[in-house]
């Protein structure tokens, strides 16, 4: 059976850097009380980053991914002493590793992300079968990451239709999404998929 727990230590959070999209930000803002500002995100070069499936945002003629942030050492900018601060309302791409979520005849399924063989301190390989209690809270966190990125897309792609992604304020950005994801919360919570 495959075991996870997460030991909190921090080796993916120093490892990877952590695409997000309006709804993740939106929980840190309501439920962590932290204001997102251009100290607390990041833009990544979208075509560094090519296989990346997060839409890519227009924003002063290039294209780009938001992320959080990160410290000097690449550490996530919600890292502190060792430990994610924001472990109960991270980001859902945070949520899935060490598993990945694979779309599947219109359902989702869940394996090991085999980056994590090795790397992910609370993984234990015994053999390939994920136990059916954790497989199925996966399940239902892609559905509802499944959902939010095709608002994100929208969103994104609307701002890119914008004449304000052609001036490159990141600031009027983030009000941008954020605004939608107040919208698009409620949306979410109408349908019962908004989860914290």
């Amino acid at each position: 059976m495959v075991i996870f727990n997460c030991l909190m230590r921090g080796h993916c959070c120093k490892k990877f850097w952590i695409p997000v999209t309006h709804l993740d930000l939106l929980r840190i803002m309501e439920y962590c009380g932290i204001e997102i500002t251009r100290d607390i995100v990041s833009l990544y070069e979208a075509e560094l980053y090519e296989d990346l499936f997060y839409p890519r945002i227009s924003l002063g003629g290039k294209k780009y991914f938001l992320a959080l942030a990160s410290r000097s050492d690449g550490s996530c900018i919600f890292l502190d002493n060792g430990k994610c601060s924001i472990h109960r309302f991270k980001p859902y791409v945070c949520r899935f590793y060490p598993f990945v979520y694979v779309e599947k005849d219109g359902d989702v399924d869940i394996e090991v992300n085999e980056n994590a063989i090795g790397e992910c301190p609370g993984l234990i390989l015994d053999n390939d079968s994920i136990p059916i209690d954790l497989k199925n809270t996966l399940k239902m966190y892609a559905r509802i990451r499944i959902q939010e990125l095709k608002l994100y897309e929208k969103v994104v792609d609307d701002w890119n239709k914008s004449e304000f992604s052609a001036n490159g304020d990141i600031d009027y950005l983030l009000l941008y999404i954020l605004r939608r994801a107040v919208y698009d919360k409620k949306y979410l919570e109408s349908i019962g998929m908004w989860h914290i």
